[in-house]
């Protein structure tokens, strides 16, 4: 995958689905499906959990990447 610019990572979260702007987290009482975008409560196969991170810190160090494969 093609190394994406901070700008571009952001963009990429404010659209995720489990994105928590009000708390600038991946929300990690939500479990997100890569494929499909869907949003589960409960853990199901294929889906990832939120990462719980601050995403706005997580974004700057290149070096990170998104748990669902995002960036």
């Amino acid at each position: 995958m093609q190394e994406l610019s901070i700008d571009e990572r952001r963009e990429i979260c404010n659209n995720c689905p489990i994105y928590s702007p009000a708390r600038a987290i991946c929300n990690p009482s939500l479990w997100l499906n890569p494929e499909t975008n869907e949003v589960s409560t409960e853990a199901k196969a294929g889906y990832i959990r939120g990462c719980g991170c601050h995403i706005l810190i997580k974004m700057r160090n290149l070096r990170n990447h998104c748990v669902a494969g995002k960036w």
